[in-house]
């Protein structure tokens, strides 16, 4: 029998204090048996996954089970500082169950999960009560922060359902100091709500481990429209746009171009402009070539930006909520290295 490890967890930052029924904080973490059941592109894989045992000859990791005993597993074998970039979209509170259709080999019909058993495959339960809502995320949460490199970085995926709590769960896990921003997804789908606004955005928010995070700003500059491309009236040696300014006033039409020569000159970014924390990507349609059929699949455009953001060539990527598997399938495309549950 494997011996049982276990590790202690360093303290929450505790700012702004939230007290809710039940809470108690983590202070120390045990492993959990695993089991490897399949490989990849690998000839020997250890079976009981550390970091040490991968460093020097990776396979990425997918783990089925309750992600809280995942969590604690990958700590207490090495893990610990070592992910780059966490991203989760957990539940939302929104009062659903997602239950995977699951199809057999050999069977021509999927089954579907009537009860909400761990053998049926039940992806979660989106039904709480706040305290065991708040607990139930203040947990991982705590773990999460304890895999984040130095350098790392985390994005919680949510909507206007539970932003208010996730963001102030954050702010008392990692701490007000490292919230880096808030990121609104904006999309447009039918629109059929006529007593409110209609609700077309979700809430991205983003933290890091420390003050300097992974940021590969280049690696997302944003297109320029062609309006604002057809402003541009130089390209100097450096590879720069120059548009003729006022200074400190903005840019100049071209008719005020013309009869002020004297004004100053502003650079621009040849490749595009600096990226801004609200993005327009439209939801998955029923006819996209990524749809898996699972309800709550995000577009890969969207984990593209985070991904190539937020991590380097052989940084480890992770999605511990990981649904259709999104986060993994593109963190496989830009050579990531990547764990998932």
């Amino acid at each position: 029998m494997a011996e049982k490890k276990e590790m202690k967890i360093a303290e929450v930052k505790g700012r702004p204090m939230l007290h809710w029924i039940g809470k108690q904080p983590l202070e120390t973490v045990k492993s959990f048996p695993s089991q490897l059941v399949e490989k990849f592109n690998i000839d020997e894989a250890p079976q009981v996954p550390t970091f040490e045992s991968l460093k020097n000859n990776w396979t990425n990791l997918l783990f089925h089970g309750d992600n809280k005993e995942v969590l604690s597993t990958l700590l207490v074998n090495g893990f610990r500082g070592k992910i780059d970039l966490i991203y989760i979209d957990p539940p939302f509170d929104s009062g659903a169950d997602y239950i995977r259709k699951v199809e057999l080999r050999g069977q021509k019909e999927k089954i579907e999960g009537e009860e909400p058993t761990l053998i049926e495959q039940v992806q979660y339960t989106d039904i709480w009560a706040n305290d065991n809502y708040l607990q139930f995320m203040y947990e991982r949460f705590i773990l999460l922060r304890e895999l984040l490199s130095e350098r790392g970085s985390i994005y919680v995926h949510c909507d206007w359902r539970i932003n208010n709590l996730i963001k102030s769960l954050m702010d008392n896990v990692f701490g007000v100091e490292c919230f880096r921003n808030e990121i609104i997804w904006c999309y447009s789908t039918m629109q059929t709500t006529k007593t409110t606004w209609s609700k077309k955005h979700d809430n991205i928010y983003y933290y890091s481990r420390n003050s300097n995070p992974i940021f590969n700003v280049h690696a997302v500059f944003e297109e320029y429209t062609d309006d604002y491309r057809n402003r541009f009236k130089y390209e100097d040696e450096n590879g720069f746009f120059m548009i003729r300014s006022k200074s400190g006033q903005g840019d100049l039409s071209l008719e005020d171009e013309a009869n002020n020569p004297n004004g100053t000159y502003r650079q621009y970014m040849k490749e595009g402009s600096l990226p801004k924390d609200w993005w327009v990507i439209n939801m998955l349609n029923s006819n996209s070539t990524e749809r898996v059929d699972y309800p709550t699949q995000k577009p890969e455009e969207l984990m593209e930006r985070i991904v190539k953001a937020s991590s380097d060539k052989n940084s480890i990527v992770a999605d511990f909520f990981c649904g259709s598997g999104t986060t993994l399938a593109v963190a496989e495309k830009l050579n990531r290295r990547w764990i998932g549950c």
